[in-house]
């Protein structure tokens, strides 16, 4: 499959830095949708990315990242199917394929961009620009405080994120009560609203089609109150002052430039590839 004809990367056509990182994560999301309706695979957006389709049709224009959510099994047939068929330009990223990222503090999981990154200081592991794919199991009470303190002893008690899974899968299978979706990203205190971020069972049943950017995706059809949980009123926009990304001014995303990681291309070596492919494709019609 030849994405880059399929779907084109057209970073250098936006005006601003924020437009220009928003095109390089909508690429990767085109790419994420083509492969996850290939093979079947169910996923939906979540947090910000789902507040941006609703109340802006897209990106939120100041959002400098993009959240994909995934149930269990429907993560794991990713895995199986889709990473290996991912461009050469796109790095699916875990703690299998990049030891140093701490998977237990963030999203399970990650699609990087090569050509690009977060400049922040110090970080071993991929760097470019992310869709965060966050993992949900239906294995956690509807109260904050306790998704998050299950978080924390599953973390203490599990080496890896294999063996969270299957601990996760088994309160899922044996649970005499009614259980939840959530994600692992919840443990941390003060991130999504103190753990408001979770799905309800009968919210996630069925997946709808929204409008983001130019392309439809998928969403909960229990969209509203996943948003006005961690929202509440999610319609209203903020006050100017914090209209901000997720990253600081010395973190601020380089659309154009590698992070330090050993997985990485350059940009400019792929401005002179198509220049050639385009100057071939000229000689060979005359």
């Amino acid at each position: 499959m030849n994405f880059d004809e399929l779907f084109p990367d057209n970073r250098e056509e936006g005006k601003t830095l924020v437009r220009q990182c928003q095109l390089v994560m909508l690429r990767m999301l085109k790419i994420l949708d083509y492969l996850c309706t290939k093979h079947k695979i169910q996923y939906f957006l979540v947090g910000g990315s789902l507040l941006g389709a609703i109340r802006h049709q897209g990106f939120i224009p100041w959002d400098d990242d993009l959240d994909v959510g995934m149930t269990r099994e429907n993560y794991e047939k990713f895995v199986k199917y889709a990473v290996s068929e991912l461009p050469e330009d796109i790095f699916f990223q875990s703690e299998e394929t990049d030891p140093h990222f701490p998977a237990f503090d963030y999203a399970e999981a990650k699609l990087r961009d090569k050509y690009s990154n977060y400049p922040r200081k110090n970080n071993k592991w991929h760097e470019g620009l992310q869709i965060d794919i966050f993992v949900y199991d239906r294995a956690f009470l509807p109260y904050n405080i306790l998704i998050i303190v299950e978080n924390v002893i599953l973390n203490y008690c599990s080496k890896n994120n294999k063996a969270k899974s299957r601990i996760l899968k088994w309160i899922c299978k044996q649970s005499p009560i009614r259980l939840i979706y959530a994600s692992g990203y919840l443990k941390k205190i003060g991130m999504w609203k103190f753990g408001a971020n979770y799905i309800k069972e009968e919210e996630l049943l069925t997946l709808i089609q929204k409008k983001f950017e130019e392309i439809e995706v998928y969403i909960p059809s229990g969209w509203h109150n996943c948003l006005k949980r961690q929202y509440g009123n999610y319609m209203q926009l903020p006050p100017i002052k914090k209209r901000n990304a997720h990253f600081s001014a010395e973190e601020h995303p380089d659309p154009f430039k590698p992070c330090q990681h050993d997985k990485i291309l350059f940009w400019e070596s792929r401005r002179v590839k198509v220049t050639n492919s385009i100057a071939e494709k000229i000689n060979s019609k005359f």
